[in-house]
């Protein structure tokens, strides 16, 4: 504040004035107040002017550019992209546009005309376009030009160029070759097929040509996606014993190659004969005592390239003899079956044979010969097979049985006088003694193992004879005792009582079933039975081990007054106890109010009949329960829930059918 326009001091003559300029010039933009105080010898010496003023901001056109830099990223080229550029008038008055000017290859600039003119806070969009030409990066510069304190704002454009997708076609391997096949056989090969462009690229067919040729695997026309594969199954399947060529011819929309030729060969052989080889050529028994068996094997091998049939393996000669297959008899090539031969002699003399094998070989027929001679030596012998047990692992408790198998293995009977087991769980059972065997003759012996603790046990077999060797043979014994593993369900409780349950609503109880053995329980199933009962919790079959539980729940929701009873029904493998039932039991209540009043004595006015009405918890809102006149003085509600609170008054009609007023009214909770 100031002030001008006279030099002081000042004297005014009467009826003469003088002009004062007062100025304001506010540095801030706020309020400002002040005072003009003048000073003369005027009566009222001392006159002062109050001032006062607000100082505003000077108003200045403002633009904001959004965003500052731009980034196209990958664009295709032949193809277009395009950003946007926000243009805000943020000052205090409108902001003029002049140009928006874009440099840099690939880059332009529309979606408004200049110059342009923006009121404060009014925007303008400009839709900036990178459409690249070349497969390489490129920058630019968007230059707007305005009236504002900042005249001239750039934006940094940047994007790359990336060349134009294309599909392309790679084929692998370029050949095949089959080798040699047999005529009447096929051999398969694999082609892979691979897109390697940047493109989907189509196949649209796969077509093969030459003798014996064929291709499956895929159907045509086939699109793959950019290193996508398909395979096909080329297959040679010669008719003749000869070379032969051919071509699998590719075709596809691929930008290079669109046929791909794979060229295929491949050789017919002839088709492959059965061989049959046997070996040894012959067989020599030597001395065998009269009354035993010596066996001998020959084996048969198909030593072709196709399999040979064996029709028949024939025997001659006194006492020989061929088992070891059935006939007739398949082997594949490389294949062997082994035929054993026995010679039991009858008497002590040489004796020749010979084993005839036919079959559909290129050499139909072939012998073996045989030979051997018998002996007339006759001692008791016994043999004792196995030589040893091992019973394993036996829970307690409980028996595991093992043969023990005793031939007379001599030219005489052998007698056998006793046979004798040591060792604690352990014993012998299935023949008395003594007892004679004759030559060739068995008996089986069960020895016993029945362990009373879990630990390892060991014992003999001892069997004694007469025989001329080995008299005494002993069989050694072991096994080793282990714990009882126990199947048990525990179920509880045994029973469910529910009690008194409103009909139309239900009560849960819960039951639970518990693994209490020491080896997994399986329960089948869970069945309940009884009207308003039902269950959940779990499906069956299910599978507790040792210690663990599960929890059904019962339910019952009667819907009728009344007791009733049910049965849940839980079936398992435990040991004891597999089936077992819990007994259910409840009763369903159901509550009312009976209502009771007297009827009007002192009016003139006879009573016809009378309405009922309820309200219910804390409503105020009552609602009539008969739906036509009521004409007895008791009313019983069956409609109430338990837990619920309500609220009853009664009315009188007349004749006429005027209402009486609200009687008493009465509130209660149902249990």
């Amino acid at each position: 504040l100031s002030v001008s326009g006279a030099n002081f001091p000042l004297t005014l003559n009467p009826n003469q004035t003088a002009t004062l300029n007062v100025q304001f010039a506010p540095t801030t933009a706020s309020a400002a107040t002040g005072a003009v105080t003048i000073s003369s010898n005027a009566s009222r010496g001392v006159i002062t002017v109050a001032l006062s003023g607000t100082g505003t901001a000077v108003a200045t056109p403002q633009l904001t550019v959004n965003p500052t830099n731009l980034s196209f990223g990958d664009v295709t080229t032949g193809t277009t992209s395009t950003l946007s550029v926000t243009l805000t008038s943020t000052g205090t008055e409108a902001v003029t546009i002049t140009s928006a000017v874009v440099s840099g290859a690939g880059f332009s600039v529309s979606g408004s005309g200049f110059p342009l003119t923006l009121n404060p806070n009014q925007r303008a969009t400009l839709n900036v376009q990178f459409a690249p030409t070349t497969a390489s990066a490129a920058t630019g510069t968007l230059t707007v030009s305005s009236n504002a304190s900042r005249g001239i704002i750039t934006v940094a454009l940047n994007g790359t160029g990336t060349a134009v997708a294309t599909p392309q076609l790679t084929v692998n391997p370029a050949s095949l070759s089959f080798g040699t096949v047999t005529v009447g056989t096929t051999s398969t090969l694999p082609v892979t097929v691979t897109s390697t462009g940047t493109a989907a690229v189509t196949i649209t067919s796969a077509v093969v040509s030459g003798t014996g040729f064929s291709v499956s695997g895929a159907n045509f026309p086939l699109t793959l996606n950019p290193n996508q594969t398909a395979t096909l199954n080329v297959q040679f399947a010669p008719t003749a014993a000869s070379a032969t060529t051919g071509t699998l011819t590719i075709s596809s929309n691929a930008s290079q190659h669109a046929t791909i030729a794979v060229a295929l060969s491949g050789t017919g052989t002839a088709v492959a004969t059965p061989q049959l080889t046997v070996n040894p050529a012959s067989l020599s028994f030597g001395n065998v005592t009269v009354g035993t068996t010596s066996t001998l094997p020959v084996t048969l091998t198909s030593t072709g390239a196709a399999a040979v049939e064996i029709s028949a393996a024939t025997m001659s000669g006194t006492g020989f003899s061929v088992s070891g297959a059935s006939f007739p008899l398949t082997l594949n090539p490389n294949q062997t079956v082994t035929l054993n031969v026995q010679f039991a002699p009858t008497t002590a003399s040489a004796a020749t044979g010979t084993l005839t094998i036919s079959s559909n070989a290129s050499r139909g027929i072939i012998t073996v010969a045989l030979r051997g001679t018998g002996t007339a030596v006759a001692t008791p012998q016994l043999t004792v097979n196995p030589a040893s047990l091992s019973f394993g692992s036996v829970t307690t408790g409980s028996t595991s049985t093992l043969p023990v198998t005793l031939t007379s293995s001599g030219t005489e009977a052998v007698t056998i006088t006793s046979a004798v087991v040591s060792g604690a769980g352990f014993s012998v059972s299935g023949a008395g003694f003594p007892l004679t065997l004759n030559p060739n003759q068995t008996v089986t012996l069960n020895v016993q193992f029945a362990p009373t603790t879990a630990s390892a046990a060991t014992g003999t077999l001892t069997v004694s004879s007469n025989a001329s060797q080995h008299a005494t043979i002993a069989v050694a014994l072991s096994g080793t005792g282990t714990t009882a593993s126990t199947l048990q369900l525990t179920v509880s409780p045994p029973a469910l009582s529910f009690g008194d349950v409103t009909a139309g609503s239900n009560a849960t109880l819960g039951v639970t079933l518990t693994s209490s053995g020491t080896a997994a329980v399986r329960i089948n199933s869970a069945t309940i039975s009884g009207a308003g009962f039902s269950l959940s919790g779990a499906s069956f079959p299910v599978t507790l081990n040792p210690n663990q539980a599960i929890t059904l729940q019962v339910m019952f929701a009667p819907t009728a007054s009344g007791a009733m009873t049910g049965n849940l029904t839980i079936s398992s493998n435990s040991s004891t106890n597999a089936t077992v039932t819990v007994s259910l039991s409840g009763t369903a209540v159901q509550h009312q109010v009976e209502l009771r009043w007297n009827a009007p004595n002192s009016t003139s006015d006879p009573t016809t009949g009378y309405n009922i009405y309820r309200a219910t918890g804390s409503s105020t809102s009552y609602q009539r329960l008969n739906t036509s006149l009521y004409v007895s003085t008791d009313y019983t509600d069956s409609t109430v829930q338990s837990g619920t609170t309500y609220s009853y008054y009664v009315t009188s009609v007349d004749a006429a059918g005027a209402e009486s007023d609200a009687s008493n009214q009465i509130s209660l909770t149902i249990p």
